[in-house]
């Protein structure tokens, strides 16, 4: 008997999921990001993001570096290691040269700096996703 194996989830190009240990910013990403048209998933810490990249496929990961357990720059690497296509964008309030440099060589497509406005997220979001895919709303 040939056992069926479960299609893997295809990700869609407008799928995002923000993670920032800081609801105020994870909800205001993912307000922003939803208005746009983008389908947005959100988690508050690493584990929950790691946990999320295992069951759904995303095209963009945007999460802030310093969070407790696991970091931004582990969610990075883990994604990447498992999804190399994702893109992913790092958001800080305070990075050393040493963290932003390991951010770059681990495959950060994009680094925002704390505070960033909607339209400065929106304008990294967009450069970094294929143009077209997400439908405005």
């Amino acid at each position: 008997m040939t056992s069926v194996q479960p299609a893997q989830p295809q990700p869609s190009a407008s799928r995002v999921l923000v993670v920032d240990d800081e609801e105020s910013i994870r909800d205001l990403c993912a307000r922003v990001l939803s208005r746009a048209g983008y389908s947005v998933s959100t988690a508050p810490n690493g584990e929950d993001a790691v946990a999320l990249l295992t069951r759904e496929a995303f095209a963009l990961v945007i999460s802030d570096i310093r969070m407790p357990g696991i970091s931004g720059l582990e969610v990075l690497e883990r994604a990447k290691a498992t999804h190399p296509a994702i893109r992913v964008v790092l958001i800080t309030g305070f990075g050393t040269p040493q963290m932003l440099t390991r951010a770059q060589q681990s495959g950060a497509d994009r680094i925002l700096t704390k505070p960033f406005n909607p339209m400065e997220l929106l304008a990294a979001v967009r450069e970094i996703l294929p143009s077209g895919n997400a439908e405005p709303r």
